[in-house]
């Protein structure tokens, strides 16, 4: 009887960008303030056919981090729920436009001012921001081609003392002869050697 195995191969589907967010004359931007307005918003872009943007607070968003620079990845496309990463540091999560939740990171102190001030990002008094996204879509799940089953063999159970006292009794295939008492008594090589450790030095 024929069987068949057959196979399905799942692969992770996944849209990447790149967007690289140039804010000239940063000192000048500083003193906005802390409130939810005081932020520079990039131009829209697209990465896995969502609209995306980057929120920037020179001064720190809130009141509890004056100290910080604050920086958000916004979902902006409507009622949309997208999983998805990007470099600030965040891992894949849900981004829900409806709620809180399509900004990233979660959080406002996303770096000391001193941090940023001294880093390789500011340059000539120009901050360059970069964001890299990772967009999780649905998995794919294809069907491999059906191999056909290997059929199974079985094997007959094991009848060796069955078939070495066939040959006993048939006298065949003998290849040894003992000569005892003026009598030839013949034998198979194999079979003295499996019986007797003694025999099988001798032979």
């Amino acid at each position: 009887m024929e069987e068949c195995k057959t196979v399905f191969i799942c692969t992770a589907v996944a849209a990447q960008g790149t967007h690289v967010f140039d804010i000239m004359g940063y000192s000048k931007h500083r003193g906005m303030g802390n409130d939810e307005d005081s932020h520079i918003l990039s131009g829209i872009f697209a990465v896995g056919g969502y609209d995306w943007a980057i929120r920037f607070y020179p001064d720190g968003h809130g009141s509890a981090c004056p100290d910080h620079v604050t920086v958000f990845l916004e979902l902006l496309s409507d009622s949309a729920k997208v999983r998805a990463s990007c470099d600030l540091r965040t891992g894949p999560r849900i981004f829900n436009s409806d709620d809180v939740t399509k900004f990233a990171p979660q959080f406002a102190n996303f770096k000391r001012r001193s941090e940023i001030e001294e880093s390789a990002y500011l340059r000539d008094d120009r901050l360059t921001i970069e964001c890299i996204i990772i967009v999780f879509k649905k998995p794919h799940v294809t069907q491999a081609n059906s191999l056909p089953k290997i059929p199974k063999i079985d094997m007959p159970p094991s009848d060796m003392t069955e078939n070495v006292g066939r040959l006993l009794e048939e006298r065949e295939g003998f290849d040894v002869r003992f000569i005892v008492g003026g009598e030839t008594i013949e034998a198979h090589r194999l079979v003295l050697a499996m019986w007797s450790p003694v025999l099988k030095a001798e032979l």
